[in-house]
């Protein structure tokens, strides 16, 4: 198995760490806001001048976190799992990343390494030295925040997110919305959803920061190298500018946590691989209950004082929307739920940013809408002129293959149904194969929540049709 190793660099003085790059099949060293290495730069701007804004300061520990995260992320996209992972899956990872407190972080180097190797599916390793510089914030002091909560709610601009927030607001509680968006394809959505709260909760003036982390592709023969698009580690890169930016926070009363919100229903949490060739690795563990809990566990050896939270871990995405204050609202505000809202072939699927109407997620949606008794028509236009939906599932034949090797239209209905008639012809199915995602705290009712996900899915089903 090929060894990759990956330095962050943090700092005009930092001379990196002095390993032997010999010994490693790929060595790629990143820059940390540095305007001399564009091309393997890493950029925190969009989240210093948020931060700067709301004059958030994060603690130092906060900030090695996502020194530490963006490590990890910068190592999940640039390395490509087909290229060197012997089962085109698990690459093994060797990180060298400067930290204020050395010590501290590789004692926590076995927990890191098990936390990342569920998340992602890959072996990790990470050694720490001491930093030369750090991510700096703002180069004058600034005045302390009168941002007054102790809740952050991550938020991606999807509708979870979006009644999370809503949920605290509704509730009186001012979050902080924190946003990472991995392209312009997601940020121009999670803004609008965030612009559609600040108008209905004025009072209360719940502001977004846009934790967008950017992070280049490194040269190889005067090209960027492909890179890795599945992104199993982004969700730690999303906890920990969460976890920053809570740092950040006005201190509470004593014995009082900070608090860390993740929206995300019951069904998408345990995310069971649909088909037996969808292996374990590519169903994603953004919120699995286990590795939420063993990000507390890092939480608390690093003495943040944050408790991490899915409040909808037992609700499906229908309930969720159903139960909320006010669902025709949260429906008419243009969230992105889809996994892929942009199109490099617009001739085949049409132009603009919006849900290909197909994907896994999509389909999730549409069923909530429809758990809910809400209008869910492609034939009224969005106020960009297009349908919500590229692809409409209820009007549209579906093909699951187009005949060249090539999944079609009906891919992902066809694999949601095929877990459907799998579970419907063994009844002890489900409660195995939930088992099979990892260690639970309540197996019982996260069974029951993905039974109910499942019958929403079911009802839209019906309404599909497929063909080979």
């Amino acid at each position: 198995m090929a060894h990759i190793g990956i330095e962050l660099r943090v700092g005009p003085q930092d001379a990196g760490s002095g390993a032997d790059t010999d010994s490693f099949a790929r060595f790629y060293t990143f820059y940390a806001e540095d305007p001399a290495h564009k091309a393997h730069r890493v950029s925190f701007s969009k989240l210093l001048k948020s931060l700067r804004r709301l004059q958030l300061q994060p603690t130092t520990t906060g900030l090695d976190l996502v020194t530490v995260a963006a490590a990890v992320y910068a190592a999940d996209t640039c390395v490509e799992r087909y290229r060197y992972a012997d089962d085109s899956w698990t690459r093994q990872l060797h990180l060298f990343i400067p930290v204020s407190d050395p010590v501290l972080w590789q004692a926590q180097e076995p927990l890191l390494a098990e936390l990342l190797n569920f998340l992602t599916g890959d072996l990790w390793q990470l050694s720490f030295r001491p930093s030369a510089g750090s991510i700096v914030v703002a180069k004058r002091a600034m005045s302390p925040t009168t941002y007054t909560t102790d809740t952050v709610c991550l938020f991606s601009g999807g509708m979870d997110s979006f009644l999370g927030a809503m949920k605290l607001l509704e509730a009186g509680q001012r979050p902080l919305l924190v946003g990472h968006a991995k392209s312009s394809d997601v940020s121009e959505f999670r803004n609008k959803a965030a612009t559609a709260l600040l108008s209905r909760y004025a009072r209360l003036d719940p502001q977004l920061v846009e934790a967008y982390v950017r992070v280049g592709k490194p040269q190889e023969n005067g090209k960027a190298v492909d890179g890795e698009n599945t992104e199993r580690g982004r969700s730690f890169l999303f906890l920990a500018l969460g976890a920053a930016c809570a740092s950040a926070l006005p201190p509470t009363a004593a014995g009082q946590r900070k608090q860390l919100h993740i929206p995300e229903n019951g069904f998408i949490t345990l995310n069971l691989p649909l088909t037996p060739l969808r292996i374990g690795a590519y169903s994603t563990r953004t919120t699995h209950p286990y590795y939420l809990g063993l990000m507390q566990r890092l939480f608390d050896a690093l003495q943040l004082e944050t408790t991490i939270t899915n409040p909808f871990e037992f609700k499906t995405k229908g309930e969720m929307l159903r139960e909320c204050a006010d669902p025709t609202f949260v429906a008419a505000v243009d969230t992105m739920s889809c996994s892929r809202p942009a199109t490099r072939n617009a001739t085949l699927e049409g132009p603009g940013k919006r849900h290909c109407g197909r994907c896994v997620p999509c389909i999730i949606r549409r069923a909530a809408l429809k758990k809910a008794g809400l209008p869910d028509s492609n034939t009224q236009p969005r106020a960009d002129g297009y349908p919500p939906y590229r692809t409409d599932i209820y009007t549209e034949t579906l093909h699951v293959s187009t005949g060249k090797n090539m999944p079609g239209k009906g891919e992902h209905a066809m694999s949601l149904r095929y877990l459907s008639q799998r579970a419907r012809a063994k009844p002890n199915f489900l409660e195995a194969a939930i088992r099979l995602t990892g260690p639970l705290s309540n197996p019982s009712a996260s069974l029951a929540v993905y039974k109910r996900g499942l019958a929403e899915v079911e009802a839209v089903l019906r309404q599909v049709r497929l063909v080979d």
